[in-house]
């Protein structure tokens, strides 16, 4: 029960912060690109490689580790949210939108995977 526990608290905090980043990618930018969730993934994408390549040389409970991966960034990335607005954005004719965030969003999220577990290495000496 206590990893149940731990992955739902780590899923409603995630989540909450992805709203929270929708809202303000919403006050600054147009409608035509979904900027929130773009941002909330590229920054999920940072935070997963930065905290497991840390998590590799530190020893933490299972269910602290669910409550990161598979709770918090679970909720606070959404990739079933990327893929609705990718569609939405082809069923209004929006094919160069669509493109662009489809291949930016894999992209970009690969290069901050990557540039979460070499800063975790620069940072944490591991």
């Amino acid at each position: 029960m206590e990893k149940i526990f731990a992955v739902a608290i780590g899923g409603a905090i995630g989540s909450a912060g992805r709203y929270l980043i929708f809202l303000a990618a919403q006050a600054f930018h147009s409608q035509t690109f979904p900027a929130g969730t773009f941002i909330a993934n590229l920054t999920g994408c940072l935070l997963i490689g930065i905290l497991w390549s840390y998590f590799d040389h530190v020893a933490i409970t299972e269910s602290f580790r669910l409550f990161v991966f598979t709770g918090f960034l679970g909720g606070f990335t959404t990739f079933s949210t990327f893929a609705r607005e990718s569609v939405q954005l082809i069923k209004v004719g929006e094919y160069l939108h669509a493109l662009f965030y489809i291949a930016l969003s894999n992209i970009a999220g690969l290069c901050m995977v990557g540039l979460g577990f070499f800063l975790a290495h620069r940072l944490f000496r591991i």
